[in-house]
């Protein structure tokens, strides 16, 4: 990079200051001449049940449908078994001789119902399953800007020992909406419910199928930077990012436009932030009209850090229904600031949410800006109830999931994550490294997020131990053999944790994808048996390594583990 890192993280850091000048932050007071009040808003958790519940949800497989579309629609069902009162769960009664609730054998199935207009198609699913998809044929509906609402019903009947059904069954009802939008040569941005990655037609607005879409971006101060420089946008694409978020205010539309063709031309998106004016519904109106068009618009972002501002808790989802009216194309994200504050309200005007927590370098106790202590129910420290470490990034998008899944959003809202890369000044002393933001970026999306837009834009540069430096070797590994195993609906995903070193792995029927964080400051031995891959036994032959930072080789003895150094990452493809 050819910028002032320096003076690039006074900037940053200042302008997340300026922010928190609200009289509280996260509901809290943070001031020496405040008292302690708690904040409240806190996420209530589902109480357990001891009895076995049918959290039965509906879903179409894409958002939105067009016309081109309407013959290979499809819904997704899921009937999982759970034990917790989450939203829509409802008591089921098993048969006798079902066993657990690990899996689908011997449990039976339902027969689903799926209603839309006139539409009413009726399949079989099995118990205790997730993502089956049924084929709905929505040709007959009108395309339309408003959602049509969807019914599904499921009957279940406890099997009986000798396999015939018995006549009275239990029945189930959830609700969903379907959007179903006319064709159109403009942009649009789709979102695929099976796993929360957008899909995209290419940026250059000249045609092209719709393709899965990772979201590897930064966030970048129009006035201060864009309106000057353009060619920055040429430096993110050289360093492989896919899109870009100008900070608003967009005062020049000139160069705002200017913006805007330029990354059409090189190819990436664009997120348009209303983040200046969001509750202002006729400017709101005025903005979508004017940019809903342009070829490479991904998606909206209205609030940001509204949880921190305590902004009013209806203004996003205002915003967000507006929106819909009037585009429906493009999908609306917010950014949220807190670890546990009014979460449920806010994420109701929003598809996407983003956490953007920023542990690396921060005092978790004290405020150096504010020369105060920072409790759970006082204080500021850059951020939100966070120990100061890797562990806060992880948590938090962990956190954000379970509670999506919990409010019954787990389809149809999806969680983003922004990569901390700043600091050395105000609350932070100093500057992630590049092995630092990238594994940031690897926990994300070892716990569930489906995109990533780092903050802020210029950032550390000049060897290949900083971020940028790091960013340009990395971006392309991460959509070459990451980026697959996350929009593949077929591929199942879970995450284990040993000894401090998290693992996120993927499975997509052939080859398994293994991405490793070690979060100590020791270094660690990790088995691959303590991360689901115990049939690894010769590392060498079986294991291909894509990224290996601070990894101790193979050839050191490693055949069926990992030794990480402190902070290592690694990327790596098993085949069995």
């Amino acid at each position: 990079m050819r910028y002032n890192k320096g003076f690039t993280a006074m900037v940053a850091a200042a302008s997340l200051v300026r922010g928190s000048l609200a009289q509280t932050w996260c509901g809290k007071n943070y001031m020496a001449n405040q008292s302690v009040v708690p904040p409240g808003g806190q996420f209530i958790l589902p109480t357990r049940s001891a009895e076995p519940l049918l959290s039965f949800r509906c879903a179409p497989v894409f958002r939105p449908y067009l016309e081109e579309d309407a013959k290979s629609a499809a819904f997704i069902v899921d009937t999982p078994i759970v034990y917790d009162w989450i939203a829509g769960a409802e008591p089921i009664s098993l048969s006798s001789n079902s066993g657990s609730s690990g899996g689908s054998t011997g449990l039976g199935s339902l027969s689903v119902t799926i209603s839309v207009g006139s539409i009413h198609t009726t399949a079989n699913v099995p118990l205790n399953a997730t993502g089956i998809q049924i084929p709905v044929d929505i040709s007959t509906l009108n395309a339309q800007k408003t959602a049509y609402n969807v019914t599904c019903s499921a009957t279940y009947s406890t099997p009986s020992s000798s396999g015939s059904q018995p006549a009275n069954g239990q029945i189930f009802d959830t609700s969903s909406s379907l959007l179903y939008l006319p064709d159109t040569n403009a942009s649009v941005t789709k979102t695929d419910l099976r796993t929360g990655a957008l899909w995209v037609r290419p940026a250059s607005g000249n045609g092209g199928a719709f393709a899965p879409f990772v979201p590897q971006g930064f966030y970048i101060n129009f006035d201060e930077y864009l309106a000057t420089n353009l060619s920055m946008i040429d430096q993110l694409k050289d360093d492989g990012f896919n899109t870009l978020h100008p900070i608003p205010p967009y005062d020049n539309l000139t160069i705002f436009q200017q913006v805007i063709e330029r990354t059409i031309s090189v190819g990436m998106y664009i997120v348009y932030d209303m983040r200046s004016n969001y509750q202002n519904l006729s400017t709101v109106a005025q903005q979508v009209n004017t940019y809903a068009s342009i070829p490479n618009l991904l998606n909206w972002e209205t609030a940001h850090e509204p949880d921190g501002n305590s902004d009013p808790q209806n203004a996003a989802q205002a915003t967000y229904d507006l929106i819909y009216e009037i585009d429906g194309y493009h999908p609306v994200s917010i950014v949220l600031n807190c670890q546990d504050y009014n979460f449920s309200p806010y994420i109701k005007g929003a598809d996407i949410v983003l956490q953007d927590a920023y542990p690396i370098g921060i005092n978790a106790t004290w405020s150096p800006v504010w020369n105060t202590e920072c409790t759970p129910d006082f204080g500021h420290c850059g951020c939100d109830n966070c120990q100061g470490q890797m562990w806060d990034v992880k948590a938090r998008v962990q956190t954000f999931k379970d509670r999506l899944n919990i409010l019954g959003f787990d389809r149809t809202k999806s969680v983003w994550t922004t990569p901390q890369a700043f600091g050395s000044a105000a609350y932070w002393n100093t500057t992630p490294t590049g092995i630092q933001w990238a594994a940031m970026g690897f926990t994300s999306f070892s716990h569930g997020a489906i995109g990533s837009k780092s903050y802020q834009y210029p950032t550390t540069t000049n060897n290949e131990t900083s971020i940028e430096g790091t960013a340009s070797a990395l971006t392309v590994l991460i959509q070459k053999y990451v980026q697959p195993f996350l929009v593949d609906p077929n591929a199942t995903s879970t995450n284990y944790n040993y000894q401090g070193v998290d693992a996120g792995v993927w499975y997509n029927g052939t080859s398994y994808l293994l991405v490793v964080v070690n979060m100590n400051s020791t270094q660690v031995y990790a088995p691959y048996q303590e991360m689901g891959l115990g049939w690894i036994t010769n590392a060498t032959k079986q294991v291909q390594r894509v990224v290996s930072i601070y990894e101790i080789p193979t050839a050191s003895g490693n055949l069926t583990g990992i030794t990480f150094e402190p902070g290592g990452i690694g990327i790596h493809i098993a085949t069995p």
